[in-house]
């Protein structure tokens, strides 16, 4: 009796329809993770801004800054060694100490019960901040998330400190005048997808990170804002952060609302988020849209309705 089975040639038709199966279904399965890593980015941003929200009904009003009120100096690089994740940052042991923008933020999970996975998207290349010390403190107990914050936040938050603003020696870490708070407009944007002119795969004084403005540039040339849905992809992708291949991020405002724009300039009045204006008081929508952000230092808000998203990077 002949037995019943596949033929060779059979077999080999349904590996090819599965094949052609898998070709096909494949793009449709990476735009299902993509989304899916960009949903995951936008919760823990809503639920950052939430917490922002928990934290200033303690303190006034006020967003987290840390060591605002010393006469801290702000990183101006975020390479190990830069900061003591378990002693505080303006201890008589460490000196006037540095502050990061991660500082800041981690005064959430000091303040409000906010776990450091929270601070990861899925789509970057961060790592969730474990919390180990050598002096086997709690996560509560820390100041800072590790040696090195770039490597585990993943988000900017609005420059928390003065920087260069009317600096002096010693002095770059006080809390900004325009530090978010509170009473910010519906509209501000109070954090967001890193900051692109801080990618740490873009190497200060390189054509790489000196190519990302002088495409940036090309936004305001447009004669009037209706030409604005015209520029070209491109363009609009140079200006955006990395993480979602660059086609858009995800912000939270302060009303606490999170949405994904495609553009930078997605904050009150059309304000580019990742940049502060080019002039002061804004005057011109260029002066909002495009921005300038001539040194990381310097980026801080130059007012009220200037968002300037930052994060600890390359400067």
């Amino acid at each position: 009796m002949k037995k019943k089975g596949f033929t060779l040639i059979e077999l080999l038709v349904v590996i090819a329809i599965i094949a052609m199966l898998l070709a096909i279904l494949m793009p449709a399965l990476t735009k299902v993770k993509k989304i899916a890593q960009r949903v995951v980015c936008g919760t823990n941003l809503k639920g950052l801004g939430t917490a922002q929200t928990v934290y200033a009904h303690d303190y006034n009003g006020q967003y987290t800054v840390q060591g605002g009120r010393t006469n801290a100096t702000l990183a101006n690089s975020m390479g190990a060694g830069n900061w003591d994740a378990v002693t505080l940052p303006w201890s008589t042991v460490n000196g006037p100490g540095v502050v990061t923008v991660g500082s800041s933020l981690y005064l959430l999970v000091r303040e409000a019960d906010v776990s450091p996975k929270s601070f990861v998207c899925p789509s970057s290349n961060q790592t969730v901040f474990d919390g180990k010390n050598t002096n086997l403190l709690d996560l509560v107990q820390l100041w800072d998330f590790g040696l090195a914050p770039i490597e585990t936040v993943s988000y900017a938050y609005h420059m928390p400190y003065k920087g260069s603003d009317q600096a002096v020696t010693g002095n770059s870490g006080k809390k900004a005048r325009f530090a978010a708070d509170g009473q910010r407009s519906s509209s501000f944007a109070v954090m967001a997808d890193r900051n692109p002119w801080f990618d740490p795969r873009l190497t200060p004084g390189t054509p790489e990170q000196g190519n990302y403005m002088s495409l940036v540039s090309l936004l305001p040339a447009l004669p009037a804002a209706a030409d604005w849905g015209s520029i070209a992809r491109e363009v609009l992708h140079a200006a955006n952060s990395g993480p979602h291949d660059r086609e858009g991020q995800n912000i939270v405002y302060a009303d606490g609302s999170t949405r994904y724009e495609t553009r930078p300039d997605s904050g009150s009045r059309n304000d580019n988020i990742y940049s502060h204006w080019a002039a002061t008081p804004a005057v011109t929508e260029a002066d909002r849209r495009r921005g300038d952000l001539a040194s990381p230092l310097a980026s801080y808000g130059r007012g009220s309705d200037d968002s300037v998203l930052v994060n600890d990077g390359k400067w």
